[in-house]
């Protein structure tokens, strides 16, 4: 039974997994489709409000399924249909999302390259050149790195399209479209070799070398004959006749070309470009000042562009009129016309804030469905994070556990080794008798002198160890667990120094100078950046024949950084041991910059800090001293200057081995 309920549920899993897959696939079908339908609505029948409908229910439906390319391929088709609207500024917004969607994604490079090289294309368009040249570059970079030469080709004669435009680097132009042209006909592309023959002839019309644009423009006559290209033969026909009216010098070649272009345009059905070149024939007549002829083609090129509605043709060819009836005599026709032509200028600039009005709103909606899709997978991300820092902190608890741990053991033992002291010094006291007492008394004496030796050691500082472990659980829970490792190896090490020399009445000096050395290393976690402590003189040869008392040095560096060094404003705050070793006797040397022990004396304190004191060390120094034939003894120097202002204080401690 248990079985059949598990295999059920693992049957739902399946099918849900199986109808979202399914969902998802007619999801992305549908919106392919939807963008391919826009498009073939845009070439056959021209509907503006269908086709750009079509393709915005694209964008809508790639947002939801939540596939980043797929959504970003519907709004570069977006931004295309945008374009041949010339709606520039709202194509360029378009394919720079599309292509930034996708850029750092793990996506064809053929992708990006589309996208980068679509939004070079509005941005020039826009007349906004340095975008257009950014995204070229774009485009280009990609290109090169895959060795795409048909895409280096494309984004090479973006470039110089967009170069042209900006005043003072149209002759960097050439050398894009050279290579562009170079690249083009090594792939054979005759349509991209056609586009770039095209784009150095207008490039050197500009330049007024008539000339070479017209040689460019042979040589693209000869490629659109070999293609057959009744389009391209009517573009080019078209430069040849805007490079004479240009040159200004041979009108009636002009107007032969412009006539040719014409016929065939006509025969393509383009009244776009039919009422273009009526507006240009007329400008070549009124150059001519053949004025009736020129009212002639202006009236009919008037005519086309109102029934396909080309409003600037519209404004040009009235104000043209305007400009003829007013050299006529016909003042009042042509102010009529210039009227019309007003009124159409008014009307683009109207059209031009509902069309802003109309995007603004457009894409208001859009970041409203990208951000409710966004905060629903920040809502997943977040459900994420919180799993995995409930996990960290889990983790932290365990280690901070441990190491509370480790520190009640340590204390644990200091209570033991004190209890066992005590044990030993009563059942001694009840086995031997009165008159044993006097023979016991020198061994018990070092005894207990080791035994206090070996507690006080232990029990250093009170706060020391809690501070150490606080230390290390702070360095955790602030995530600065490189510091922590290190911070928790030297205390270790600490520690387990500590306990090793529990067993020796002294130890050799290089001992406690490395537990110095670790005491400060932890010690210094309470400054800033401003505390030095060095140690100098123990690579003495000698000083493998000096022994200590173990920890007998720390007490002084506790009280120097303590009630010196946290104490002082000095901007470098220096502690040092320095070793002398002459034949059977040692000096070891502290020295402090802190603020001294007067003013030590005259600070009130709430809570005064608990350190061993002057009384414990000099009971350590007699119970060794007692025991030991070597001798310790001790000096204090309290280091000021003339004024009597403290600079620190020194400590000497004198070791006689004899």
């Amino acid at each position: 039974m248990f079985f059949s309920i598990n295999q059920a549920q693992e049957t739902s899993k399946i099918d849900s997994l199986k109808s979202l897959v399914q969902n998802t696939t007619v999801a992305t079908l549908k919106v392919n489709y939807q963008m391919k339908l826009a498009r073939q609505i845009h070439r056959e029948s021209h509907n503006d409000t269908l086709e750009i409908a079509y393709a915005e229910d694209a964008v809508d439906l790639a947002l939801k399924i939540n596939d980043t390319l797929l959504y970003a391929k519907a709004l570069d088709n977006l931004g295309l249909l945008k374009r041949y609207h010339q709606l520039y500024n709202q194509a360029l917004n378009l394919h720079i999302k599309a292509f930034n969607l996708i850029e750092n994604k793990d996506v064809e490079p053929l992708e990006k390259m589309i996208f980068a090289n679509n939004a070079g294309v509005a941005a020039r368009y826009n007349q906004k050149y340095d975008i257009s040249i950014l995204y070229y570059m774009k485009a280009l970079k990609i290109a090169e790195a895959e060795n795409d030469k048909k895409n280096i080709g494309i984004a090479c004669n973006g470039i110089g399209n967009a170069l042209s435009g900006l005043p003072g680097r149209e002759d960097e132009s050439l050398s894009y479209f050279e290579r562009a042209l170079k690249t083009q006909l090594e792939l054979g592309n005759t349509l991209g070799a056609a586009m770039n023959y095209l784009s150095i002839a207008d490039y050197y019309v500009d330049k007024k070398d008539y000339v070479t644009a017209r040689q460019y423009l042979q040589k693209l006559l000869k490629l659109n004959q070999d293609r057959n290209d009744i389009f391209g033969l009517a573009i080019t026909y078209e430069y040849f006749g805007t490079s004479y009216l240009k040159e200004a010098k041979n009108y009636d070649k002009a107007i032969s070309y412009y006539e040719k272009s014409f016929d065939l345009f006509k025969e393509l059905k383009n009244k776009r470009k039919v009422a273009g070149l009526l507006y240009r024939i007329g400008q070549v007549n009124y150059n001519k000042k053949n004025y009736n002829k020129a009212e002639d083609y202006f009236s009919e090129s008037l005519e086309i562009s109102q029934q396909i509605n080309q409003l600037g043709l519209i404004i040009a060819n009235t104000f043209k009129i305007s400009q003829l009836l007013e050299k006529k005599g016909d003042y009042k026709k042509a102010l009529e016309f210039y009227k019309i032509s007003e009124t159409y200028e008014d009307s683009i600039k109207i059209e031009d804030q509902n069309i802003k009005i109309e995007a603004l709103t457009r894409q208001y909606n859009l970041e409203k469905k990208e951000s409710h899709i966004q905060l629903l997978e920040k809502d997943k991300a977040l459900q994420k994070a919180v799993v995995e820092q409930q996990k960290e902190q889990l983790e932290r608890r365990r280690i901070v556990t441990i190491l509370l741990s480790i520190g009640l053991i340590f204390i644990l033992i200091i209570f033991a080794l004190q209890y066992r002291n005590y044990r030993t010094k009563k059942k001694t006291s009840e086995r031997i008798s009165k008159e044993e007492k006097e023979k016991m008394n020198a061994i018990y004496e070092r005894n207990i002198a080791q035994a206090e030796i070996l507690v006080t050691r232990l029990r250093v500082n009170p706060h020391f160890l809690f501070n150490s472990l606080n230390a290390i659980t702070y360095l955790i829970q602030s995530e600065q667990n490189a510091k922590a490792i290190k911070y928790l190896k030297i205390f270790s090490r600490y520690t387990r120094m500590v306990l090793e020399t529990s067993k020796h009445h002294v130890i050799p000096l290089q001992e406690e100078l490395k537990l110095a050395q670790y005491y400060m290393m932890l010690e210094e976690n309470r400054f800033e950046k401003d505390f030095i402590f060095n140690i100098t003189g123990e690579d003495s040869p000698e000083i493998e024949n000096v022994f200590i008392p173990p920890l007998l040095l720390q007490p002084f560096l506790e009280n120097a950084i303590w009630h010196g060094l946290l104490l002082s404003e000095n901007p470098e705050k220096k502690l040092s041991i320095h070793i002398v070793i002459n034949q059977h006797k040692a000096q070891i040397i502290i020295k402090d910059n802190g603020v001294g022990r007067d003013k030590n004396k005259n600070r009130k304190r709430k809570k005064p800090h608990k350190s061993m004191g002057m009384q414990i060390i000099k009971e350590r120094i007699e119970l060794y001293n007692k025991s030991n034939p070597g001798k310790i003894s001790l000096k204090i120097i309290d280091k000021k200057d003339e004024d009597g202002n403290a600079l620190g204080t020194e400590i000497h401690i004198n070791l006689n081995q004899n």
